[in-house]
């Protein structure tokens, strides 16, 4: 994909996952600690392993090797760097094929949707028109987006092999389920706060005291009954505001998900 492509993907609201297949992301794991080796790769700098500059691209192949549990943070705050998780130096480190494909076959059915589409599918996927007619009416996928999951999840599962003994019990899929959940936290997104599953009281009116070095950037209306106040410190440019922006889009999108599951559940 060109990182035009990727940057109109970005803006894509389909269900979450892995911008590219198994393989390509175990290419990229490659790559990624031919540069870095054992250091911990700050999050802006991680483009550098792959040589490619577009940082909405970066991010989401960043992402994709979490989602296949190749790459994780490592500490937090200012501190906080991407590095190789057990099973990607597992891979990395295995001169036996078997223990290899033992990691490849984990990793293809890590990501949430691959595995929930596996569970329904097995070996014997659907018509590619029938796939597609599940995926955007009953699953919220865009035209777009349905493509490009089905191109990485035919590629994921034909590259790690899976046959009928790989199949997903169906007694276990809830629990797996949840399981990807809570691993989605730290292996697909960035480890931002969540935001409140219901949005909290309408803080009392009047003057909020700000501290030393704050001062008020903007203020504005979000709704009949809710309303913003930014309060910063320091010095804030272009950049700054481009860093908000990036940290208001991942918050969305992790709210958007809770949505989704809350609504997931209301509707079984």
């Amino acid at each position: 994909m060109t990182d035009t492509n990727e940057t109109a993907a970005q803006r894509d609201r389909s269900p979450a996952f892995p911008v590219v297949s198994l393989e390509a992301a175990l290419g990229k794991l490659t790559e990624f600690e031919a540069h870095f080796k054992r250091t911990a790769a700050r999050p802006e700098k991680i483009g550098d392993a792959w040589g490619i500059k577009t940082k909405a691209y970066v991010d989401r192949i960043a992402a994709a090797l979490r989602y296949f549990g190749l790459l994780e943070y490592q500490g937090s705050g200012k501190d906080r760097g991407i590095v190789i998780s057990e099973e990607g130096r597992k891979y990395l480190r295995a001169h036996q094929e078997e223990t290899k494909q033992e990691v490849i076959k984990k990793a293809a059915l890590l990501p949430k949707q691959i595995a929930k589409f596996w569970g329904e599918w097995g070996p014997d996927r659907p018509a590619e028109a029938a796939c597609m007619d599940l995926l955007i009416q009953k699953h919220g996928f865009s035209d777009s987006g349905a493509r490009d999951f089905l191109k990485v999840y035919d590629a994921t599962i034909s590259y790690a092999g899976l046959s009928e003994s790989d199949k997903i019990d169906p007694e276990q899929e809830k629990g797996t389920e949840e399981e990807e959940g809570n691993a989605e936290e730290w292996t697909s997104k960035p480890v931002w706060p969540k935001p409140p599953a219901s949005p909290p009281p309408a803080p009392p009116q009047g003057k909020v005291n700000l501290m030393a070095a704050e001062r008020e950037l903007t203020t504005g209306l979000l709704a009949k009954e809710a309303s913003f106040r930014l309060i910063v410190s320091g010095k804030i440019g272009v950049k700054e505001i481009e860093r908000l922006i990036q940290k208001l889009e991942i918050d969305k999108e992790i709210l958007a998900d809770q949505e989704g599951d809350t609504s997931e559940e209301a509707a079984n």
